[in-house]
């Protein structure tokens, strides 16, 4: 009977030979991090989610021929050891062997074709690099490019009220009347005072709402028409769905900045941003209690109690700095 050694002999050469130099060319082994750690804290792009899928399958295969392959191997000749003059046993032992083998080589074949047609695919004046290599070097971003950054550009002016943009991280303002400290002196001992976690999301909301109160009128829509948006903390008047104690500023402070007496009822002296023709008195005297600290404070003060979730200033698609207070300080 011809002797299976050579043949097993063979096998067990090749693949230990051909699997390991197949596998450095392509990175292996791998064994982490599956997310890159330049990149953890990142909107993943997709750059980064196709290195995350090269990562995982480089560490599948890898615990296939670091772990599972040798373990087979090894059981294989065992077997074929035990079983020196049983045909059943060497032959159990060969298909084991084999299929070791040609398993391996089928998956790191398969990868490595992927591998070749992605790159070509994705950037054909490199043929000769892998798609795991250009992920990492063809200039595909791995972050997504927000325009809400975290980081806030130099020189860049605040745009106000509800002009809003940007997506900054803001500090808190250590003068002027927007300081949290202010704003707690302003609505003390009124019906609307304010906690310190919120006097401090106040207090940057401030910043991008009027530059700390120093413009506090101006502000346009979107498309450009002009709002009746006032004060520190960009009160509107005549909205719709503004009808409230808070934006009509019928707050004693209120009328008393104003020179007053009763109500303001801010609301009916605005239409569509400006003041109603007949009424431009009542209206002149809601721009002067808006631009009154006690006032503006206790008016947002009132609109924080009606939503504490701030979201008179946060609903703005726009806002992204003023939403980035409300997760900076509102719970703190």
């Amino acid at each position: 009977m011809r002797s299976r050694v050579p043949l097993f002999a063979l096998l067990l050469l090749v693949g230990s030979l051909a699997i390991p130099v197949v596998a450095h060319a392509q990175g292996i082994p791998f064994f982490g991090p599956i997310i890159p750690e330049a990149t953890n804290q990142c909107a993943a792009g997709w750059g980064l989610l196709i290195t995350v899928i090269n990562r995982v399958i480089a560490l599948l295969i890898t615990l296939a021929i670091v772990f599972v392959a040798p373990l087979t191997i090894a059981w294989a000749g065992f077997l074929y050891v035990v079983n020196p003059v049983d045909p059943s046993g060497i032959a159990k032992a060969k298909g084991i062997l084999t299929n070791t083998v040609v398993g391996i080589v089928l998956a790191l074949a398969g990868w490595m074709i992927v591998d070749a047609i992605m790159a070509v695919l994705y950037n054909p004046s490199k043929p000769g690099e892998t798609w795991a290599s250009l992920i990492g070097s063809g200039g595909l971003p791995p972050c997504l490019d927000l325009k809400a950054s975290l980081n806030q550009s130099a020189g860049q002016a605040n745009i106000l009220g509800v002009s809003a943009t940007g997506g900054k991280f803001l500090s808190l303002p250590t003068n002027g009347n927007c300081t949290a400290s202010n704003l707690l002196a302003a609505t003390a001992g009124s019906a609307y005072t304010l906690t310190q976690s919120q006097a401090n999301t106040l207090s940057c909301i401030a910043v991008p709402e009027s530059s700390c109160g120093n413009n506090t009128t101006g502000a346009k829509q979107v498309n450009g028409t002009p709002t009746s948006a006032s004060g520190m903390f960009q009160i509107v008047f005549g909205c719709s769905g503004c009808n409230d104690t808070c934006h009509n500023l019928n707050i004693p402070s209120c009328s008393q900045a104003a020179g007053v007496s009763g109500n303001l009822n801010c609301y009916s002296a605005f239409k569509g941003g400006l003041p109603v023709p007949g009424k431009e008195a009542e209206a002149a005297a809601c721009k002067r209690a808006a631009a009154n600290l006690n006032c503006n404070a206790q008016a947002a003060a009132c609109l924080v109690k009606s939503r504490p979730n701030f979201g008179d200033w946060t609903g703005d698609p726009r806002a992204s700095t003023q939403k980035n207070c409300v997760t900076l300080y509102a719970n703190k």
